[in-house]
């Protein structure tokens, strides 16, 4: 997406959002509905292309100039489906990757900067606060003119430090007075095994890269990333007040401390797809036993945890050699690593200054990037992340139809549907897990487009500076989240905006989330053909629904509990599919001689297996009902469903960008999103006549079926 980042990418609070919220995926294959299937394609020239004379007046979502006909499907079928797009399309400079999220997205900002533009700026009304930060964030003067005043007393703070011991004692209270992270936070969220209470966890470490691989590559390329941060720290702390020595000091010391902590992690592909690694309780006392010499009780006091007597650990690995690793640091590192996250993290709040000097590391070195957004995209990314709500309903209102979420209701509905009967028919399962699985299924519940309930804003205060406004907006919503601890969860709650262009399954409520913003073409169209629609939004649906029987979310029952409901021997066939699809993806390559990363993508894989033969599935479903629809002027339906698929994962990427996703994000790039599971089902062979011999054929005994 194009909304710009504001905090710098802190490791597991990015890997636990992720693993309550992320979108795509799975896979199964069982016996289909009776119909005759497409007839296969000889060759790329017997396919039929539109003339004006027969397009009809109707959108039908795939165009003939966004694909390669000159391409074999057999040969490659990603170029086939989306090589005009590729030729055509430049990746913007801004931009570390693009396709269709972005495209869409750029939609959603135009009309979202049409609301803000009709705004009228004040500090009451929810609207016109609105409007005022937006205007503070593209005031340059202003924010050159304040310099680093706006941040002066958490600076002081930090400047204060100078031990282990007072570091420590700002740790206690850092999150809840200045919204810093440091060694860990806590976090309100549905507690394992009971998800109609929200307990404390404890999140930690935020590492300043994206991905403990970047800290553990000894090569030149990494070794030259790591020295590009410390020496674009060091520039940073200098604008703090630094001497260029101290700066330089402490930029190196805080580099070397977060590579030992990357060292002592649990790995990023461990913690996306196996709750129970997240899942370690841990009593006030056990925890002083672990680090004594933080004090625990002061901890929860500084916090507002009044009666919180345990706190759940994500990463229990990392706080049992944290003590270790504190008694032989440096003593002013607590010092270093605030004053680090300080500028880092609230860079794009400042002077054009630290901006720019931020964005030297976060873009051409980190993601490839040359340009920053403008300055406008900024400011809306801004006020999205503070008022999601203010915005989501302003653009509901203009953008999104009670027709078009009726309609994307019914496909949910169509999609659970023929996901019940690929349980049924599961030849792995036995009886009694599916029982258990086909509850799981029976409670899921479905948001589609926007909360019923809005919330509103009239506790966040606009300040006299955008430092100030957008701290008082990041703190309320630390404050209440911290708040929720101790109450029932909230299961109307929204995670993210209705202007979102993205969806997800949430475990710990068995829940699919599809805002209004993904709602849109190429992914669904009220006007498009029944193929173009379950091939594009029909698959997400099916991916965010097998979200809840991927290794992750499979180990929550139908009330969000993380509680086994499987026999043993299914399990272990279960585990056993997934390595499967870990061994198959590993050997995809996705860049010349560059592999995909088949376990920390794993659940993300299986979700869009999953997704794309379920929605087909439920497509035949919804031919087979309505009659047998004619051809469209553009190939068969069937055809039309796997191009539409591979067409929502048409991007280009930046080298740069390629490395960080494939070392830290749990989705396979496009390249292998919008082909591999395709090539899993035999109907994918039968709808293109796709072969022995030929680069995309997969030998039936090689298909992966697992929902």
């Amino acid at each position: 997406m194009r909304s710009g980042t504001l905090r710098f990418p802190y490791r597991l609070l990015i890997v636990f959002l992720l693993v309550c919220a992320s979108i795509n995926g799975a896979l199964a294959q069982t016996p289909q509905p009776h119909l005759p299937q497409a007839s296969p394609i000889a060759s790329p020239e017997a396919i039929p292309v539109a003339t004006p004379e027969a397009t009809p007046e109707v959108s039908l979502g795939i165009q003939a100039a966004d694909m390669d006909l000159a391409t074999n499907p057999g040969d490659d079928f990603y170029q086939f489906a989306n090589g005009g797009w590729l030729a055509r399309t430049e990746l913007p400079a801004d931009d570390p990757a693009y396709g269709v999220f972005n495209e869409i997205n750029d939609q959603v900002t135009v009309q979202i900067a049409t609301v803000v533009d009709g705004l009228e700026a004040d500090g009451e009304t929810d609207t016109g606060k609105v409007r005022t930060v937006y205007d503070q964030m593209i005031d340059v003067d202003a924010r050159n003119a304040n310099g680093i005043e706006p941040i002066r007393p958490i600076l002081d703070s930090v400047l204060a430090i100078d031990s282990i011991e007072s570091g420590l004692a700002y740790q206690q209270r850092s999150y809840a007075s200045d919204n810093m992270f440091g060694l860990f936070i806590p976090y309100g969220q549905a507690a394992p095994e009971d998800a109609t209470t929200t307990v404390t966890w404890l999140l930690g470490p935020f590492l300043s890269l994206p991905s403990t691989s970047y800290y553990l590559d000894d090569s030149e390329e990494g070794q030259a990333v790591r020295d590009a941060w410390v020496d674009t720290t060091t520039q940073l702390l200098i604008q703090l007040g630094y001497t260029e020595a101290d700066a330089a000091n402490a930029a190196e010391a805080a580099m070397a401390f977060e590579t030992e902590l990357a060292s002592v992690v649990t790995p990023e592909e461990v913690l996306f797809s196996d709750p129970n690694a997240q899942n370690n309780p841990r009593t006030i006392e056990e925890l002083s036993e672990l680090l004594p010499a933080f004090d625990w009780n002061a901890f929860v006091t500084e916090n507002g945890l009044t009666g919180v007597e345990t706190v759940n650990v994500a990463d229990i690995a990392y706080l049992e050699a944290l003590d270790g690793i504190l008694a032989n640091a440096d003593p002013m590192i607590m010092q270093y690593l605030y004053a680090s996250e300080l500028v880092w993290g609230f860079s794009s709040l400042l002077t054009t200054d630290i901006e720019e000097i931020a964005f030297g590391f976060q873009g051409p070195i980190l993601s490839g990037t040359t340009e920053q957004q403008p300055i406008e995209e900024r400011a809306l990314g801004l006020v999205k992340s503070i008022y999601p709500d203010a915005l989501g309903q302003a653009y509901v209102d203009e953008a999104f139809s009670p027709e078009a979420k009726a309609e994307v209701e019914t496909l949910v509905d169509n999609l659970i549907a023929a996901f019940r009967i690929r349980i049924e028919e599961s030849a792995w399962m036995s009886e009694e897990t599916k029982v258990e699985a086909l509850e799981k299924l029976d409670l899921m519940s479905v948001k589609v487009g926007y909360p019923d309930v809005w919330k509103t804003y009239e506790n966040v205060a606009v300040g006299d500076s955008l430092f100030e406004s957008a701290f008082n907006g990041f703190h309320h919503q630390t404050l209440e989240n911290l708040g929720k601890i101790g109450e029932p969860v909230d299961r109307d709650e929204w995670l993210i905006g209705a202007y979102v262009v993205n969806a997800y399954y949430n475990p710990s409520l068995n829940e699919i989330v599809f805002p209004a913003g993904i709602l849109q073409a190429p992914f669904f169209d009220v006007d498009a053909d029944l193929a173009t629609n379950y091939g594009g939004i029909g698959a997400v649906i099916g991916h965010e629904i097998t979200h809840g029987f991927d290794l992750g979310g499979s180990q929550y029952d139908g009330l969000g509990n993380l509680v086994s409901w499987w026999t043993e021997e299914d399990y272990a066939a279960f585990t056993a599919l997934n390595d499967q699809v870990i061994a198959h993806y590993s050997g995809v390559e996705v860049a010349p001689g560059v592999m995909a990363n088949g376990e920390i993508s794993v659940t993300e894989n299986v979700a869009d297996m999953g997704g794309v033969q379920v929605a087909y599935d439920a497509l035949l479903i919804a031919l087979d009902t309505d009659g047998q629809e004619e051809t469209p002027w553009f190939l068969t339906q069937q055809q039309r469903f796997f191009i539409s698929w591979a067409t929502n994962w048409r991007s280009l990427i930046t080298p740069q960008y390629l490395e960080r996703i494939l070392s830290s994000d749990p989705h396979a790039p496009g390249a292998a999103r919008g082909v591999e599971p395709s090539r899993q089902m035999d109907q994918f062979y039968d709808a293109f006549g796709i072969g022995p011999g030929e680069p995309e054929y997969l030998a039936p005994e090689d298909r992966i079926v697992i929902w």
